[in-house]
């Protein structure tokens, strides 16, 4: 029987970290230092970590927008979430509330959040509309949604040079050092199925949202996704 999302990365879930960074060779963080970046003209003070998994994103936002007051980390899996820091090391000393919680049924009132940021987890939600209904609707009037996820290059070379690796290198890595090569096999075939680019942002508009861009690193291996809920 093939595992579900939730009990892949449940599975992983000690190793998770140091797969990304090796992965990655470090630039996820840089990404989601980039992503977070956007948010600083808005100074949210409450924030909502979707997919929240160990809290890297949280994380980052914590350090670089000393505007937040609240940052809630939810996660469907209570495995990531226990490898999540409890406190916050920022000087701000923003208060932390972790979470878990299902994307498609968020444990908030309408309105609730100033952001919210969900950093390679979207793929993942079963049922993509609703969950963006539901970040829709717990995002106040005039918020931000950041979206970062895994892409698939345009150039032909580029393209197929990374899904080499993508497809065969990184379920090895899983197989040596994770210990599992199932869940890092997941990944290719999960961003494969993803909606990338225009696709995306048609069903971030059919979800609400009144507009959206997109930005990619490293020649759509990583794409951005900023999305705005009307004033």
């Amino acid at each position: 029987m093939q595992s579900s999302p939730a009990q892949l990365f449940a599975r992983i879930a000690r190793r998770y970290d140091r797969m990304n960074r090796l992965m990655t060779f470090g630039l996820d963080l840089r990404w989601r230092r980039l992503a977070v970046d956007r948010l600083k003209p808005h100074a949210p003070r409450r924030l909502l970590d979707l997919a929240a998994g160990t809290g890297d994103f949280a994380r980052e936002a914590t350090r670089r927008l000393p505007s937040l007051k609240e940052v809630y980390l939810v996660d469907l899996t209570p495995e990531m979430l226990a490898y999540a820091p409890p406190k916050n090391p920022a000087p701000n000393r923003a208060v932390w509330h972790l979470q878990v919680g299902d994307a498609h049924a968020l444990p908030f009132e309408d309105d609730f959040f100033d952001a919210i940021t969900v950093g390679y987890g979207v793929r993942n939600f079963a049922d993509r509309p609703k969950a963006l209904r539901e970040m829709y609707r717990v995002l106040r009037a005039g918020g931000v949604a950041l979206v970062l996820e895994t892409g698939l290059p345009h150039n032909a070379f580029w393209k197929a040079l990374f899904w080499g690796y993508f497809r065969f290198w990184v379920p090895l890595l899983g197989a040596l050092l994770a210990a599992d090569r199932a869940a890092y096999t997941y990944l290719p075939e999960s961003t494969a199925a993803f909606p990338h680019r225009d696709d995306f942002l048609y069903l971030c508009r059919q979800a609400g949202f009144h507009s959206g861009t997109y930005m990619e690193w490293l020649g759509g291996v990583s794409i951005l996704y900023e999305l705005h809920k009307p004033a």
